[in-house]
């Protein structure tokens, strides 16, 4: 495509929607289906032009892919900790014809000459986040903040030089320089769960949920479901665990441990090894990458996601749950999970604590299944009576 002169206007396609709106944004042609948010597009006028650059977690990969397309040769890595961030960014740097490494990454490796960073809403989260950035810079380096607020007192702590570059209406984008003495090392948070006769010592990290202790919905399903005996137990968005381990130290024979975060994922695998537990750690926004069947499956979805999350967690339960098995949800509007359930599974169960909700349904047994077990049942009792 030719822009204004015959100049040839280099394309990037983002594939965030149905709808498609073109701009020009630093002599970038950039295919999204809203338009690239305020913020970002004001951010590529102070990207590098040299140097090796950690994008983590840009609007989409925006900020790698905008680099790339303006020089080929540009030394960007996309990284995060969501595996959904990181899906979207590779799939948009294929689609673009952009070569472009995008990869899980927590805590920050390496060392850079930039590193971008949108700014977590989390205070504590900023806070380790830009503890490690200023860990991975060379001399000279700078760290790039997108924020929606200015975030000085989180990052005055680990850099001496902090600038506002520019700002629009709930947005800011901050240059730190002259990092302190930064580090990768963990702040582990010690806490300790007290649920079905068991006490457990365990950690998290910020940005975890719940961070502090057992919160009442988790709690609420911990004590009411049942978990089958030497059965495999998957705990869908694991946070630091504490489900899928109660669920094995509660006799289950195998625990899957599920989660989009990575952050969420290093501390559940810090308590599986500190407890001497094995369990399958599996990082991915979407469980149908999971194999095989399971007996129960738990989860605790995010109430602040839509709920496309929450169908593809539940449907993912009809299709995955062996016959008899049982799925939990706890959230606290049921209405459109009860209506879910019900239609994948026929029904389901209730129970309301402390304004949350354990909802809980059956995998049934088919027609021909059903009249098998039946007459098994029946042929047991008659030997049991001879």
């Amino acid at each position: 495509m030719a822009g204004k002169g015959g100049r040839a206007v280099i394309q990037v396609k983002i594939s965030n929607g149905k709808g498609k709106r073109t701009e020009i944004i630093g002599g970038v042609e950039l295919q999204s289906s809203g338009g690239v948010p305020p913020q970002w597009a004001a951010l590529t006028e102070f990207l590098p032009a040299r140097g090796r650059v950690l994008d983590y977690g840009s609007w989409q990969g925006v900020a790698a892919l905008w680099l790339k397309a303006c020089r080929r040769d540009a030394q960007v890595t996309f990284a995060h900790y969501s595996s959904c961030l990181v899906a979207q960014a590779a799939e948009n740097a294929a689609s673009s014809q952009l070569a472009i490494q995008s990869q899980a990454m927590f805590p920050l490796t390496g060392q850079w000459d930039t590193i971008i960073l949108a700014a977590p809403e989390q205070r504590e989260a900023m806070r380790l986040l830009a503890c490690q950035a200023a860990a991975c810079l060379n001399p000279g380096g700078e760290l790039l903040v997108a924020a929606s607020s200015p975030r000085d007192e989180e990052l005055g702590e680990h850099f001496a030089k902090i600038s506002e570059v520019a700002a629009g209406e709930h947005w800011t984008i901050l240059r730190c320089t002259d990092p302190r003495q930064g580090s990768v090392d963990l702040p582990w948070q010690k806490l300790s769960v007290q649920v079905r006769g068991l006490e457990l010592e365990l950690a998290s990290l910020p940005g975890n949920f719940s961070p502090g202790g057992l919160d009442q919905g988790t709690r609420l399903m911990l004590e009411e479901a049942l978990i089958p005996k030497g059965g495999r137990v998957l705990d869908l968005g694991c946070g630091y665990g504490v489900v899928g381990i109660v669920a094995a130290k509660l006799g289950a024979g195998e625990a899957v441990f599920v989660d989009d975060d990575f952050i969420a994922l290093t501390a559940c695998s810090h308590n599986l090894q500190g407890l001497g537990i094995n369990g399958e750690l599996v990082h991915s926004h979407l469980p149908a990458v999971l194999g095989g069947k399971f007996d129960c499956i738990l989860t605790n979805p995010p109430y602040h996601a839509d709920y496309g999350v929450a169908s593809s967690f539940l449907e993912f339960a009809a299709r995955s749950l062996n016959p008899q098995g049982w799925v939990y949800v706890v959230i606290k509007k049921p209405d459109w999970y009860r209506n879910k359930l019900q239609s994948l599974f026929g029904g389901c169960r209730a129970v309301e604590r402390d304004g949350y909700w354990l909802l809980s349904a059956q995998k049934r047994l088919k027609t021909g299944q059903a009249n098998a077990a039946a007459k098994t049942t029946r042929k047991h009792r008659r030997k049991q009576r001879h």
